[in-house]
């Protein structure tokens, strides 16, 4: 009978010891962490949420090769948003539904606005890459970002274009499909303008239906403004295309952007037409700090291109979940408790601490196209 028993209380000495080899681990019963991400994967505003899901990928595929956070990997769940109000709380209902902690996203500002309105019951928990409309700025709830509002850089680039080049006569173009970002930046860009003593002469709204846009009638309503200047609050391939009828058409003015048309795309679409345009970015893509230079190396390694913002924020958004999951003992329970307060002194690209509201400041720096690449002006101060 004792010989009956033998194998089974073999085989419960066996599970014993591999308990006590699994717990110093704390992986080998643990459920996976699961992380969601959202946001627009196809069409023109895509640069950005490509990127932005590279780099928040690359963060999940280097923590888990790490280990894992305090022992559980990583699962990442990704969803096209498809950049409309629908297709962001579908996708986010569809995550929430497969059981993610938290969401990385999202990468435009309208499509945040809807998800945390629509999304508040189900208590899930935003860390956006690139929103920065100040629509969502000093609230306390479950959405936070990592990259500041637009607001400083808005007026940043006025006060550059009227003290440092001496511009005086303003237009706005500005795409009404990102409302929430495009607005605003343009309101606090023309407000700082015009107390700095320049004059708004016009506007041109973009965005209000799909299609081609016909850029050369643009450009014939903007010379009967006779701006000096003119900023375009627009997506890459927008701003590019702009560039160009200004480039055909011999415009002498002076355009700006905001930090949407700051990708890549950009140069690539444009080629030589978008020589000279001029941002207020929190990252600098010819940045020499030596955290940023090798995240570029091995995204590049990765995914067989650079980075530009959207990647590096998009990282850093999941190092922020990584850092509240830790804190708090493991437990992805009541994050939005525990992310408020959390700081990296050695970021990617400067240090930045999340406030009580979910909001960052960061430096701001001076930057334009110069010989088929984008070269810092000025650094600034934060």
């Amino acid at each position: 009978m004792s010989e009956m028993c033998f194998p089974s209380a073999k085989k419960g000495v066996l599970m014993l010891l591999l308990l006590l080899v699994c717990l110093p681990l704390g992986a080998c019963s643990e459920e996976p962490v699961r992380l969601g991400f959202s946001g627009t994967l196809k069409g023109k505003y895509s640069d950005l949420g490509v990127q932005g899901r590279n780099g928040a990928l690359l963060a999940v595929e280097e923590i888990n090769a790490a280990g894992g956070i305090d022992g559980r990997r990583i699962e990442f769940l990704v969803r096209d948003d498809h950049n409309t109000p629908e297709g962001a709380v579908k996708a986010d209902k569809e995550l929430v539904a497969e059981g993610v902690s938290a969401i990385i996203g999202h990468m435009t500002s309208s499509q945040s606005i809807v998800a945390v309105r629509e999304m508040k019951d189900s208590g899930i928990v935003y860390i956006a890459p690139t929103t920065s409309t100040p629509l969502l700025q000093g609230r306390k709830d479950n959405f936070f970002r990592v990259i500041p509002t637009l607001t400083d850089l808005s007026k940043r680039l006025a006060e550059y274009s009227v003290d440092k080049l001496g511009r005086r006569r303003l237009a706005v173009v500005w795409d009404m499909s990102n409302k929430a970002f495009a607005e605003s930046y343009k309101s606090f860009f023309t407000e700082t303008f015009v107390q700095k003593g320049g004059k708004l002469v016009g506007e041109v709204s973009i965005g209000r239906r799909e299609g081609s846009l016909d850029w050369q009638k643009i450009v014939d309503e903007l010379k009967g403004m006779k701006p000096d200047a003119v900023i375009v609050v627009t997506a890459a391939r927008d701003l590019a295309g702009f560039a160009q009828f200004c480039a055909l058409n011999k415009a002498d003015w002076a355009i700006m952007s905001s930090m949407w048309g700051y990708t890549k795309e950009l140069i690539q679409t444009g080629g030589k037409s978008v020589e000279g345009i001029i941002f207020v970015v929190h990252f600098a893509e010819d940045d020499p700090e030596e955290g940023y230079v090798d995240f570029k190396n091995r995204f590049i390694k990765r995914f067989g291109w650079p980075p530009n913002f959207a990647a590096a924020f998009g990282y850093q958004a999941v190092l922020v979940f990584e850092e509240a999951v830790k804190r708090n003992g493991g437990s992805t329970e009541g994050l939005a408790q525990i992310i408020p307060g959390i700081a990296f002194e050695e970021g990617l690209i400067g240090p930045f601490e999340i406030d009580e509201f979910g909001d960052v400041v960061r430096n701001g720096h001076i930057v334009t196209v110069k010989d088929g690449n984008f070269v810092t002006v000025s650094k600034g101060e934060r």
